[in-house]
């Protein structure tokens, strides 16, 4: 047989009356209660190796290829069979070799080794079966003879058709994944690109701003420092104005005076006995003398150093503070507001818990019932304020901004839901409250350095805003007290 067909008839042949255990024709076949046959002395062979694995000689035996237990050990010759390998052993086709052609066989074909061509791919290397199993705890795929062998004995097999159709299925599932996962993925890309162009956008219009904001600062400062050397250079050329025509009105008297002492020199040498010139020689003693004393006395002065050499940068920092925006606002309690157990101070700006509520005090509506809460008396609806507060020397406070119409009757809840923009219990002795009405800003500062605590962003004010503000419930705290600035006597 040369033609690939023929070959192929034969080796479909050879395969049927091959023993699925030893590999080659059946010798001596036998058949099992199942219908599998095997060589009788490979079964026995493989009966007996699994009895002295197993330890225990008393239990069924079983058939390789479909593992069906007997019983018995029985063994029925099968006639029939070896008829047929008798047969295939006439026309010579007991070795597979004979049936690959000349041109498809391997260089070592000719050392009596088993090579890949002659196993053919999708074939068990070792027992030349197609590979129709599959070990799940090898991960490998076995033919039917390794799934009855002691190697794979016990473990989870599934046929490789069902392996294979899992497979693909796993396969279209995970593509179908990695498509909705892509489109997510291009979706979230997509959106952190725009985070990150608004984070750049963002970032160049706060620039902007601190920009702004210290330039005006530092306008201030320019003008102030011109202004004030401006008047240094102005009180300079005066000063040095003033010595130079005082210089000037010395030399000439010193010229004068010479020409005074140069006569009378003169004189009295010609005219000793003149009383005259001894009167004058008198009088010019009297007039070196005055000289003398204006030469000395100096009424130019100088510059004028409260001026120039005074606190100059707290100076500029008190003019400062006519031009920072927002400056510090100026509050007040509104005792209207006040829960009665709330101790205000005369001028409305300390605040202190107390075990006994307040008597005497009106109804309002407008008071918080049981929180032991505050506002002020002034509010906000549009611009920029920034106030300060003392808030004691306990963590228990809150401070903030709350809208006017927000819930005043029970225990408050503070919270933006509820109307109220607040910060609590931080590591600050004074804190700083920043409000910006447009911009939807609340943010707190420690006020001693003006370190950031927290801030709201981003909000949406549909009313009115008051200053918020809650003691500490302990009455041995010391009080809440708003930080006005300070105001100039008069």
């Amino acid at each position: 047989m040369t033609s690939g067909k023929e070959a192929g008839l034969a080796m479909s042949l050879v395969n049927e009356v091959t023993c699925p255990l030893c590999s080659t024709l059946y010798d001596d076949p036998v058949r099992l209660d199942c219908e599998h046959n095997y060589c009788r002395k490979c079964i026995v062979k493989y009966w007996k190796e699994g009895d002295a694995i197993d330890g225990d000689d008393t239990k069924g035996y079983t058939c390789p290829l479909c593992c069906e237990i007997f019983p018995q050990f029985m063994l029925k010759s099968n006639k029939l069979l070896a008829t047929i390998v008798a047969r295939v052993q006439d026309l010579g086709l007991q070795n597979h070799r004979s049936l690959v052609p000349e041109s498809k066989k391997s260089p070592k074909d000719g050392l009596g080794q088993v090579g890949e061509t002659e196993v053919g791919k999708g074939l068990c290397p070792i027992h030349r079966e197609p590979l129709k199993m599959y070990c799940v705890e090898e991960k490998m795929a076995i033919c039917v003879v390794c799934g009855v062998s002691k190697e794979h004995r016990g473990h989870c097999l599934a046929p490789m058709e069902e392996i294979l159709t899992q497979c693909e299925e796993n396969l279209q599932a995970a593509v179908r994944r990695f498509e909705e996962q892509k489109v997510k993925i291009d979706e979230i890309c997509k959106k952190k690109e725009e985070e990150m162009e608004a984070i750049k956008s963002e970032s160049l219009s706060l620039h902007a701003h601190i920009v702004q904001e210290i330039d005006c600062l530092a306008q201030c400062i320019q003008s102030e420092r011109e202004q004030l050397c401006s008047a240094l250079q102005t009180d300079t050329h005066r000063l040095l104005a003033l010595k130079q025509r005082a210089s000037a009105d010395l030399l000439q008297q010193r010229d004068v005076l010479q020409q005074q002492v140069a006569s009378l020199s003169s004189r009295l040498g010609q005219e000793a006995q003149d009383p005259s010139a001894l009167i004058q020689v008198s009088g010019l003693n009297t007039a070196l003398k005055a000289e003398a004393a204006a030469v000395e006395e100096d009424a130019v002065g100088g510059f004028d150093l409260g001026l120039y050499k005074g606190p100059i940068q707290y100076a500029m920092w008190k003019r400062l503070g006519e031009v920072i925006q927002p400056g510090l606002c100026s509050l007040s309690f509104d005792p209207s507001t006040a829960n009665p157990f709330l101790s205000l101070s005369e001028d409305l700006t300390t605040a202190h818990y107390t075990h006994s509520p307040r008597e005497g005090l009106s109804t309002e509506e407008s008071r918080f019932e049981f929180s032991p809460c505050v506002l002020a008396t002034r509010g906000f609806s549009s611009g920029r304020h920034y106030w300060e507060v003392d808030v004691g020397d306990k963590s228990d406070w809150d401070v903030g901004v709350a809208g006017e119409t927000v819930e005043r009757e029970g225990w408050v809840v503070l919270c933006p839901e509820n109307g109220y923009w607040t910060v609590g219990n931080r590591d600050a002795r004074m804190v700083g409250v920043y409000l910006d009405y447009e911009g939807g800003q609340v943010s707190f500062y420690n006020a001693a350095d003006m370190t950031p605590l927290f801030s709201y962003v981003g909000v949406t004010f549909k009313e009115t805003v008051y200053p918020f503000f809650y003691p500490s419930a302990d009455s041995k705290a010391q009080p809440l007290k708003i930080l006005n600035p300070r105001v100039q006597k008069q």
